[in-house]
């Protein structure tokens, strides 16, 4: 296996590196509404090396939070090593990996310099002198998630008064040590000025604190950000190539894709990602709603005629397994909207739930001796069962 990569880096060497293909926020282990998306992104994966291949690509980026949390769980930990070990030693193609915020910096670039010899470059940890990633007409710098901290000790005689300030003396750095007959790539974890988040993007900072303006990025050919998960293009060499799936019900109807720069024609090209499951809304009235052919697709349903009760929601649970929210009429007004998501009632208690049963079927409150004698039975069929 290590000849064959061997022998293809040298091919690639020879011909240069023209194509990358940017990614970025591919959240491994992440949930929706307590649902596991592994199933999605196996699927991501598979879409994935077909891209790579169907596409020509020479080398893969990924800018940051390849993981959901610091702490991720085996299927996450293990899908990630299928696709690396897939890209980079079946395909033979380079794949050039920095951290997110959600990432565990640490133990993401862990033998770090071993994966190197595989065609793995990741960058947990900022460095003052950032070394390019040299392929023969580009120049690619990783520049992985930071805190302003880690830039005032790396540069004690600067004045970092900011995020901004901060990004543009490490680009600064950068700038004075680049080769400007290369094309040079930059790739960034972070929230710049203009950009539209997502109701996905949980640390997304909204106010000033932490935004960097584009012009921290000047002089660079391509800048392949992450952190938004919106794709957009922020200026000529600017782009969030966005989450490569969905993972709020506010991102239905965003198309998600990845994206193909190309270091000689300097051009940026869409290649457009087809979801295992969709996410959607439905929306009608509650009779209309049930005429509606089943799916497994991710929904949110929306009932314009109907109090939402806890037996409305499990018919809709039969129709729709992956319910991830449900709101209708309050029982009081025409106008007022109540939501009940499917995480809500699996915390509610026994208790809870009878209560809200009783409440919405015979609008009167469950009395204390009721409760008592109720719970009283519930620990009676309990023990029967271990039984």
């Amino acid at each position: 296996m290590f000849k064959v990569y061997n022998i293809l880096s040298n091919i690639i060497k020879e011909v240069g590196i023209m194509r990358f293909l940017h990614t970025s926020d591919w959240h491994l282990g992440i949930s929706m509404n307590n649902i596991s998306m592994i199933d999605d992104q196996n699927h991501f994966g598979e879409t994935l090396t077909k891209i790579l291949t169907e596409e020509n690509i020479d080398a893969l980026i990924i800018a940051g939070d390849v993981f959901d949390s610091s702490v991720s769980n085996s299927d996450a930990i293990s899908l990630y090593n299928d696709i690396a070990t897939e890209v980079c030693l079946s395909l033979g193609i380079p794949m050039l990996v920095i951290a997110g915020n959600h990432d565990g910096a640490a133990r993401l670039a862990s033998m770090h310099e071993l994966l190197k010899s595989s065609g793995m470059y990741v960058s947990g940890k900022l460095n003052k002198d950032i070394k390019p990633i040299s392929f023969d007409d580009a120049d690619v710098y990783l520049i992985p998630f930071f805190n302003i901290d880690e830039v005032r000790y790396l540069y004690p005689g600067k004045n970092v008064k900011n995020y901004d300030c901060a990004m543009n003396i490490i680009c600064d750095n950068i700038r004075a040590n680049m080769d400007k007959s290369k094309v040079n790539i930059v790739v960034s974890h972070s929230f710049v000025g203009g950009a539209k988040i997502s109701d996905s993007e949980r640390s997304a900072t909204v106010g000033t604190v932490n935004i960097v303006s584009k012009e921290a990025f000047r002089d660079f050919s391509y800048v392949a950000l992450g952190h938004i998960h919106r794709k957009q293009k922020l200026a000529e060499n600017i782009y969030y190539s966005g989450s490569p799936i969905k993972y709020s019900i506010k991102e239905a109807g965003q198309d998600k894709c990845m994206l193909i720069f190309d270091s000689s024609e300097k051009t940026v090209q869409e290649v457009k990602v087809t979801a295992f499951r969709d996410t959607k809304m439905i929306e009608g009235a509650y009779e209309e709603i049930l005429n509606m052919p089943p799916t497994d697709d991710y929904v949110k349903v929306v009932v314009t005629d109907k109090y939402i009760g806890i037996e409305i929601l499990d018919t809709l649970r039969n129709m729709f397994p992956n319910i991830i929210g449900v709101e209708g009429k309050t029982l009081n007004s025409d106008e007022n909207i109540t939501s009940l998501t499917m995480e809500e009632v699996r915390n509610m208690s026994p208790a809870e739930l009878i209560e809200k049963f009783f409440e919405e079927n015979f609008n009167s409150e469950f009395e204390e001796d009721q409760l008592h004698q109720f719970l009283q039975m519930l620990d009676g069929f309990k023990s029967e069962e271990l039984s």
